[in-house]
């Protein structure tokens, strides 16, 4: 593989210095990670499926907000078929416009699919959900849960319009961990991390009961 050769980190607190450094950061993961060997790709995917696979068997009917695979992301829709299989549902999001708090909709293996915002599939037809737990792609992140995203904010955005939090698990590869994000003030760290590497919880969330019927809201439930 090749070595992931990162910028040096921002030594001043200056908000747009620390904001070309994530994007630079940003920049350099994505290249990496579209650079992987195919085999090896599968090979870590399959350790992370495994590990979504244990997390999800704790969690049997949870409603899991999830991510059409893009930029050689981690696949996780076997699982989450394989969960609904078992009796959970599984919601993916659909972004209303730019800058706006994402909506999670029930999706099902079924579902009809169109392009949606930046051309991502959203589902067509199916009504909002609340969720239990939400899955979060990792461009980068670090030992505190903080992730670093492909810079529009929406997970981010979107959580925090919730009126109640699902557990968050940020999902990715272990060689994209750095020391330190930088987090912006409005950034939310995950609960879990799951890399190829294993099971990491950073908040005490992790361990909670989402077995219950209620979920997180999404904006559109959101009382005034």
């Amino acid at each position: 593989m090749t070595r992931i050769i990162l910028p040096a980190p921002p030594n001043v607190s200056d908000d747009a210095v620390i904001s070309e450094w994530r994007k630079n950061v940003r920049k350099k993961l994505l290249a990496w990670r579209g650079s992987i060997d195919p085999a090896i790709h599968r090979q870590w995917s399959v350790s992370v499926c495994n590990g979504m696979t244990a997390i999800l068997a704790e969690r049997p009917k949870a409603t899991v907000g999830f991510y059409w695979p893009i930029q050689n992301e981690i696949d996780l829709r076997p699982v989450i078929v394989d969960h609904i299989a078992r009796g959970g549902k599984a919601a993916l999001p659909v972004v209303p416009a730019k800058a706006q708090p994402m909506i999670f909709h029930d999706w099902t293996p079924q579902t009809e699919i169109a392009p949606g915002f930046a051309s991502i599939p959203e589902p067509v037809g199916t009504k909002a959900v609340p969720i239990h737990v939400m899955i979060a792609p990792l461009v980068g992140f670090d030992g505190r849960g903080y992730r670093l995203g492909y810079g529009g904010g929406f997970f981010d955005r979107t959580l925090a319009a919730m009126a109640v939090r699902p557990l968050v698990i940020g999902v990715g590869f272990e060689a994209t961990r750095i020391a330190d994000i930088f987090p912006h003030e409005y950034d939310i760290p995950v609960d879990i991390i799951l890399t190829e590497a294993g099971i990491r919880p950073v908040s005490e969330k992790a361990t909670g009961d989402f077995n219950r019927a209620e979920g997180a809201s999404p904006p559109c439930f959101l009382s005034s």
